[in-house]
């Protein structure tokens, strides 16, 4: 019978997506996890510039750029009882040991906190890729906290709660084309220069690019049925 399949962290080569040598943080090219986690969460936004418009009702919104995927998700430590799950001998030894020689969950829980600091070698934190399966996430640590749940009779802390986010590195590969063409436009009544510039370059601040080409002196009197020519970007 097959074993159930366990979630762990392994650390990588910002680069070339290759194993580390052994860390001298961590002491290993693998961060396991000792239970699963109960799920996950990928969020993604966008991000707008509101731009007003004198005597507009709304705001002309300009797209400025997306942000990264953000996965989170809390890991369950457990040195004082062992659950189903667990693989790991020494959890398992200190399950089984008295009350005062339970292990410190810290020895399970540091690692995932040591993820955040500097690597010497490419001088920021390590790139490290979360598998479980058949689910694999690449990025760096944003954030990690520990919260501690249990203790034994000294004080010593048992079982832990950690929680995890990860930023993803994926890189945009996409290739976008600009507005190539001299494009023509009659003014109707309410038209606007920075209007045609956020249609037609995305970017309302472009709006000095058709002026200049049009010979407008003051971008705020367009004459109603005036042609003007939409310059191309090259």
């Amino acid at each position: 019978m097959l074993g159930m399949t366990k979630a762990k962290f392994k650390i990588l080569d910002g680069k070339d997506g290759m194993k580390l040598k052994v860390s001298a943080l961590l002491g290993s090219a693998t961060v396991p996890c000792e239970f699963n986690p109960e799920s996950f969460t990928i969020e993604r936004s966008v991000n707008y510039v509101q731009h007003q418009i004198p005597g507009s009702d709304r705001p002309i919104l300009q797209y400025v750029g997306g942000g990264a995927e953000i996965m989170q998700f809390s890991l369950l430590f457990d040195t004082y009882s062992t659950g189903i799950e667990s693989e790991n001998s020494e959890v398992t030894v200190s399950a089984a040991a008295p009350d005062a020689k339970k292990a410190d969950v810290r020895m399970y829980t540091e690692p995932l906190m040591k993820l955040t600091a500097v690597n010497s070698d490419t001088h920021t934190p390590s790139l490290v890729e979360f598998v479980w399966g058949t689910i694999s996430f690449k990025g760096y640590v944003q954030s990690v906290s520990q919260r501690f749940t249990m203790f034994n009779m000294f004080g010593k802390p048992v079982r832990a709660v950690v929680d995890i986010s990860l930023i993803s590195n994926k890189a945009d590969n996409n290739v976008r084309n600009s507005p190539d063409r001299t494009k023509a436009r009659t003014i109707s009544e309410g038209d606007r220069m920075c209007n045609f510039a956020y249609a037609e370059y995305g970017d309302c601040g472009e709006w000095r690019r058709i002026a200049v080409e049009n010979n407008i002196d003051n971008p705020r009197r367009l004459h109603f049925g005036m042609d003007i020519v939409i310059p191309p970007i090259l």
